[in-house]
């Protein structure tokens, strides 16, 4: 069997952590992908990927703050990306981490979040196992 990157206990809360973290990004900056990339490749996101507990219970307020980037509160949606879109993406970045215990700058630097983005259909009607299965053979992870 294999190992997974943390507890399974962290799991859920970092899909729901991760989720309103990618919409935050997308009301906050201007080029919401090159923002992702930068947070999976954040020495914050890498002690998560440890499975430091200090670093997994932090709130996505936090974790942009760790990484320089300030909210604003009355920032709305940005009709030029999809939440629902971010989400999915959200999910399937952190599945991919916890359930194959890979190094979220490694799943990043294959598989670019612009790419990502645009693998959503047809890839989201697809389980979110079945999904992350299909990316790793076809980005060879």
């Amino acid at each position: 069997m294999n190992k997974t990157a943390y507890d399974m206990c962290y799991y859920d809360s970092m899909i729901q952590k991760n989720r309103y973290l990618f919409k935050l990004i997308a009301r906050n900056t201007d080029e919401p992908f090159h923002v992702i990339k930068d947070y999976m490749k954040s020495d914050y996101r890498k002690a998560m990927d440890r499975g430091n507990p200090l670093y997994l219970n932090k709130t996505p307020k936090q974790i942009l703050g760790s990484i320089g980037i300030r909210i604003k509160p009355e920032a709305g949606i940005n009709e030029k990306y999809d939440e629902f879109i971010l989400e999915w993406m959200a999910d399937v970045y952190t599945y991919m981490q916890w359930k194959y215990d890979l190094k979220s700058e490694n799943i990043v630097d294959k598989i670019k979040p612009e790419e990502l983005y645009n693998k959503y259909f047809p890839l989201h009607e697809a389980s979110l196992e079945n999904g992350a299965e299909k990316l790793k053979k076809i980005y060879n992870i």
